[in-house]
């Protein structure tokens, strides 16, 4: 006769218990995503004011006929445009953003040979990429806000160094409402010209405003 203590048949039914708890898998929850669009608008306004005299002088048999008149003309227009991108960033991480042309130029690596104590000049074509990109990072915050972190960056070849490229990089913070627009800011430039002539003149005055909004919404 077998005989089994109940004291062992606890023990075992708690070993296959943590057994199946360790065995099961965890399944992590999954990040969201954060949609962050930006939108440039352009507006242009012109206005055109002229005022133009014509005139005539007619002599028949010694005696003179003038003649003249004026005519004027306003005119004003108003042109909007907008455009925008959009990148997809998982909340946590960042997205880039590039719009550059890939160019070709040479290197120059010194490789050294630990085995033999010589060293090896090498020569090799690379591709860079010379353009510009913007690095968008986008995390949620307990609050519901989105905190953003842009970075455009651009790079152009050097003016005094031949066959080397330079950059610039410049880095904003903002914490913007979910699915807001908030606006970056822009700039505005005036232009006003006034032609007199003879007979008339005419006045023409233009004013261009660009402003940059951005919009984080989660998915």
């Amino acid at each position: 006769m077998i005989q089994t203590s109940t004291r062992n048949l606890t023990a075992l039914t708690i070993v296959v218990a943590l057994f199946c708890t360790l065995a099961s898998p965890v399944h992590s929850q999954a990040r969201r995503n954060i949609k962050v669009l930006l939108q440039t608008g352009h507006t242009r306004t012109t206005s055109r004011e002229a005022v133009q005299g014509s005139g005539s002088v007619v002599i028949r048999r010694g005696t003179a006929y003038p003649s003249g008149r004026i005519s004027g003309s306003n005119r004003q227009t108003t042109v909007q445009r907008s455009s925008g991108i959009f990148t997809l960033v998982v909340d946590g991480s960042e997205s880039i953003i590039t719009v550059a042309t890939r160019v070709p130029r040479s290197e120059i690596a010194y490789y050294y040979n630990h085995a033999v104590g010589s060293g090896a000049i090498e020569q090799r074509i690379i591709f860079t990429d010379v353009g510009t990109s913007l690095r968008v990072r986008a995390a949620t915050l307990p609050d519901g806000q989105i905190q953003l972190r842009l970075t455009p960056r651009i790079s152009y070849f050097s003016a005094n160094r031949p066959g080397a490229i330079d950059f610039t990089e410049a880095a904003t913070e903002l914490i913007v409402p979910n699915g807001q627009p908030v606006s970056l800011g822009g700039s505005t430039a005036s232009l006003h010209e006034i032609t007199r002539q003879i007979l008339g003149y005419r006045d023409y005055a233009s004013s261009n405003e660009t402003n940059l909004v951005v919009t984080a919404t989660m998915q």
